[in-house]
């Protein structure tokens, strides 16, 4: 082999290996934007479900919706067509649990962490809502909360029992449960000391 064909052949090594350099480098940096980018998904979602879910304003709009908006709204009334008050409620519920459920469909958090947490009120609601919601759909079209609805059939298909599996959560074998708490400690009279002086229970 000439020094022309080795040179010819370091050449192409030393490319080869640059070019895979560059390609591991970038398969590294689209990794760690995607973990970025799941992370950042993942921090809306927490956000949603405590400090929206935990408000005051919220929790009314719950009470609301789930114990009274059938007797004060008859079932069948259009969402936009309720008074003002009830359709403030309807839709501060209706949407929250429609941003969950788009959250689920375009898969940017895990599915197990939002049915986890709002699966069962989720359903809760949707019992109430559904008159309401196919209603409004007459009159504005299928897509009207359907990410609502998504949410609402993922947490019906998967049972709780499948989602604690999946988070790893667990529970007492018996009850009532055994926490490893220390019994009290037994309380000691207080009473009068060789001296004379009053003597104090033991702390």
């Amino acid at each position: 082999m000439t020094d022309v064909d080795v040179a010819i052949v370091t050449n192409a090594v030393v490319a080869a290996v640059s070019v895979i350099t560059v390609g591991v480098s970038v398969f590294f940096a689209l990794r760690q934007l995607r973990l970025s980018q799941s992370a950042n998904h993942t921090l809306v979602a927490i956000e949603l479900l405590t400090r929206d879910r935990m408000s005051d304003a919220f929790l009314d709009s719950q009470q609301f919706v789930l114990t009274e908006l059938r007797v004060a709204c008859p079932p069948g009334a259009p969402v936009s067509e309720l008074p003002a008050e009830a359709r403030r409620h309807v839709n501060r519920i209706a949407l929250y649990y429609n941003g969950l459920g788009q959250m689920l469909a375009f898969r940017v958090v895990e599915p197990a962490l939002l049915l986890g947490a709002g699966g069962v009120r989720a359903r809760e609601a949707w019992a109430v809502l559904e008159p309401y919601v196919l209603a409004e759909r007459a009159v504005r079209g299928d897509g009207y909360l359907s990410h609502f609805e998504h949410l609402v059939v993922l947490a019906t298909e998967v049972s709780w029992p499948a989602t604690a599996r999946k988070l790893g959560l667990r529970r007492f074998g018996h009850y009532p449960a055994e926490v490893g708490l220390a019994p009290a400690a037994t309380a000691v009279p207080a009473g009068p000391s060789v001296d004379g002086t009053t003597t104090s229970p033991a702390r």
